[in-house]
């Protein structure tokens, strides 16, 4: 069964980055297997302000962050279903169908979302 879909998030641990959640906001393409993700970021200075959260809009967030639009990627299901089995990735709260709404519709608004990203999404998403 694939648990890597439209709503779901994941906490990913990267050597690089650390450990961060994950907004999987789109279904798997069908031709490829992909879906796009965005990071959920601590709110500072200089991030992306398009979409602030709040302790309260998903059960993960402990203070003010931000949705990192610049980190949108498109990433295959059958690499993020390995990190999830190997353990270096987990499931977390599913997206409530509000926060899945916004996230969306910041991907679309955002400056920072690479374009080839945003212009898959509007058609994925209908915007």
């Amino acid at each position: 069964m694939n648990f890597v879909r439209a709503g779901a998030s994941l906490l990913v641990r990267d050597a690089r980055i650390g450990t961060h959640l994950w907004f999987v906001l789109t279904d798997p393409d069908l031709a490829t297997g992909r879906v796009v993700l965005v990071m959920l970021v601590t709110e500072r200075g200089h991030t992306d302000r398009t979409v602030g959260l709040t302790v309260g809009d998903h059960p993960f967030i402990r203070h003010a962050s931000n949705v990192a639009f610049g980190t949108a990627i498109y990433a295959p299901t059958a690499k993020l279903n390995d990190r999830l089995a190997r353990g270096v990735a987990t499931l977390h709260t599913d997206m409530t169908p509000a926060l899945l709404a916004a996230v969306r519709a910041g991907l679309v608004a955002s400056s920072h979302t690479p374009n080839e990203i945003a212009a898959y999404c509007q058609r994925a998403f209908g915007a």
